[in-house]
């Protein structure tokens, strides 16, 4: 047991790599490399909208699919599966000029970083107990934020030192990146601890494994739904319109509102370890009340103080807590759910993903309606503290 616990910070390990190319980049590059896609493509901006678009498309689809596959094919075959889609994906957006095409492969990158999230997210779960399970899976989902921080150091200069064709050579440089993480999963990824130890009773530990109680509270997956269903259709109005607020509505120098909105990226690259932390040690619930009750505070922050000391503590606590409860709901996931997990997880996203295309619907219909963000922004915290409430009612022990 000691061997698979040791093994199991490998995958760790290696599922950072994992989401920080198939995530980070598939999902979150695109938007530094659109003003200069636009312009060498000769596009317009709806155009560019559609292909972001064929991105989530790609992403929601394979959020339930891609876990049906896993539970069916097991996790690390769609994660090498979805890695090489990916990689395949960005390859050639790096050598297409056509629409129809890049739409393809954009729905496909989009796919790729479903397949990643899902799988690579549900792999650990047969590696850690429930003590440790969050915290795994908060580091994990850190390679997210990494990713992030990664195109935005690499992409820029390549942008500039390579003129109007540059975003090809960005493509290209991630598409071998996220090729060579594939690589590497596909040496070092293991299913489950005896696949490292083919001693019999390494299978009786590995049940041992997911059987340790968890102190405090758990969730039902009724609340787990909901919460974050709701959460999804909150966060989405605050990460898409929470800048544009500043400059439009507060009248903000756009320098100052990017420097602020730098502090959600970093946060967000501890914010999934801290609150996996927290929920290893307090319990699902009560870590997740303290997060939605943080992130509420946020976004009230914003709302009654526009100072920019307020906006940058806003800016920090939202980042700080928003990939904390995509942490906790999978380790909630992972706590109560058997082999089917992936699938029930996939599910979970796909709902998650659906109240983001709501959230950004109607945060963009209130502000064309009343010429504010204001009210955008109030229905934002309207919806976090509806998750506030859920999780408070839930009953559900651990």
């Amino acid at each position: 047991m000691k061997r698979a616990f040791q093994y199991g910070w490998i995958i760790v390990g290696v599922g950072v790599l994992v989401k920080m190319s198939g995530l980070g980049f598939g999902r979150f590059a695109y938007s530094l490399l659109l003003s200069n896609m636009r312009a060498s493509l000769q596009f317009n901006y709806i155009q560019m909208g559609i292909l972001s678009g064929g991105i989530l498309l790609g992403y929601l689809l394979f959020s339930f699919i891609g876990g049906i596959l896993a539970t069916r094919f097991g996790p690390k075959t769609i994660v090498i599966t979805s890695l090489l889609c990916s990689s395949i994906a960005m390859f050639f957006m790096s050598k297409l000029s056509a629409f129809p095409s890049l739409l393809f492969f954009t729905f496909a990158m989009g796919a790729g970083a479903a397949g990643c999230h899902i799988s690579m997210t549900t792999l650990p779960m047969a590696w850690f107990e429930k003590r440790q399970l969050g915290s795994a899976v908060g580091i994990i989902t850190g390679g997210t934020g990494w990713g992030v921080l990664v195109t935005g150091l690499i992409l820029p200069p390549v942008l500039m030192s390579r003129g109007q064709e540059g975003w090809r050579v960005c493509w290209m440089i991630m598409a071998a990146i996220t090729f060579l993480v594939s690589i590497l999963g596909f040496i070092l990824l293991k299913e489950r601890p005896a696949q490292i130890n083919h001693d019999p009773l390494e299978a009786q530990g590995e049940k041992s494994l997911r059987s340790s109680p968890l102190k405090g509270g758990s969730l039902t997956l009724r609340t787990i739904v909901l919460v974050y269903f709701i959460f999804g259709f909150a966060y989405i109005i605050y990460a898409t319109y929470f800048v544009a607020y500043m400059v439009e509505d507060l009248k903000m120098a756009a320098k100052t509102a990017g420097d602020i909105w730098a502090l959600f990226g970093w946060m967000c690259m501890i914010s999934g370890l801290v609150w996996g932390f927290f929920s290893d040690r307090l319990g699902r619930r009560e870590a997740l009340l303290w997060n939605n009750g943080m992130i509420a505070l946020a976004v009230l922050l914003a709302l009654q103080w526009h100072q920019p000391l307020f906006l940058a503590l806003s800016a920090f606590l939202f980042g700080f807590t928003f990939l904390g409860t995509v942490t906790i709901v999978a380790a909630s996931v992972g706590d109560q759910i058997g082999e089917k997990r992936a699938s029930v997880y996939g599910l979970i996203t796909l709902i998650h993903g659906i109240g983001q295309f709501l959230g950004t619907t109607l945060g963009g219909y209130l502000k064309d309606l009343t010429g504010s963000f204001r009210l955008t922004l109030s229905v934002s915290l309207i919806g976090f503290l509806l998750c506030i409430g859920l999780t408070a009612l839930n009953k559900k022990r651990g």
